[in-house]
């Protein structure tokens, strides 16, 4: 649900369509929209994150529990965390929320360390102006990399992870990655690659036996690593940005739409045009 942090294509928000910001070795965050009540299961939580919801209602469920979050409050969520998440479209006929999330680098800025350690998921409610301006200026200064020099946008980002300290939450330092987070990232840094296991063994020097293995005892079909960080990058793709289905599927390595739509509603059970309300008052089967 998080861009790669060490892409430096950025763009002002107000400038032109909506796309992912990001600065390498800071952050990156994105505008969601959604025009249909759906819920999106097992979505893994890539970088520690905060989202802001801005209309409508955004509902978490994880081993730990569940947590709803209207317009005007946040949520923060631990890197490595698996969730299901629900948006519901408010008033307008739209969900929307900014997110932020953190290079794991910046998360060691806040000072003492809390005396009982955080939860996974965190719901922050009644947040004053100050809060919400300190996320703005941190959300607008990661698409500003023509104007804002890197350490500027460090600070702005390290100010919320303050803000979040008043109130007793910190993220926590990712654990050391295993075999299976260290694959998802590589194939996270080009989703349309014509990734295979000879590939990946050669990316990360080992052999495709030893990998196969290693992968086996972590419980992770190579195949079915592949398929779920293209869907997931398609989400983020058809939530944050204004990019068409079509150029969603070619950007995922699908060069058949028809088949990338199959693709993500067999992972999501939803269609890709769900996600911006074009099916909308029709009645479509469920899967």
């Amino acid at each position: 649900m998080a861009a790669d942090v060490n892409d430096t294509s950025t763009v002002r928000l107000a400038s032109g369509p909506r796309l992912v910001l990001a600065r390498a070795d800071v952050g990156a965050a994105g505008h969601i929209v959604q025009r249909s009540d759906l819920t999106s299961r097992r979505v893994v939580v890539d970088q520690a994150t905060l989202i802001l919801v801005e209309e409508g209602r955004k509902r978490i469920r994880w081993s730990g529990g569940e947590c709803i979050a209207s317009a005007g409050e946040a949520i923060s969520l631990q890197a490595g965390e698996v969730v299901d998440i629900s948006n519901t479209p408010g008033p307008s006929g739209a969900y929307r929320a900014l997110w932020i999330c953190w290079c794991p680098e910046l998360l060691d800025v806040i000072r003492p360390v809390p005396r009982h350690s955080s939860p996974r998921v965190a719901h922050h409610k009644a947040l004053n102006e100050s809060f919400r301006a300190s996320f703005y200026r941190a959300f607008d200064s990661l698409g500003e990399a023509d104007d804002l020099p890197a350490s500027i946008a460090t600070h702005r980002l390290e100010e919320v992870l303050l803000w979040l300290g008043e109130r007793a939450f910190r993220f926590s330092q990712p654990a050391p990655a295993s075999l299976g987070q260290r694959i998802r990232r590589l194939l996270s840094s080009d989703p349309s690659a014509e990734w295979s296991m000879e590939s990946v063994a050669h990316e990360t020097a080992t052999s495709v036996p030893t990998l196969r293995r290693r992968l086996t005892a972590e419980g992770i079909a190579f195949r079915d690593l592949v398929q779920d960080v293209r869907m997931s990058h398609a989400l983020t793709l058809l939530q944050n940005t204004d990019t068409s289905v079509l150029e969603v599927a070619l950007a995922t390595g699908y060069a058949s739409p028809s088949r990338f739509t199959a693709r993500f509603r067999a992972r999501f059970g939803y269609l890709p045009t769900d996600v911006r309300g074009e099916h909308r008052g029709r009645k479509r089967s469920t899967v």
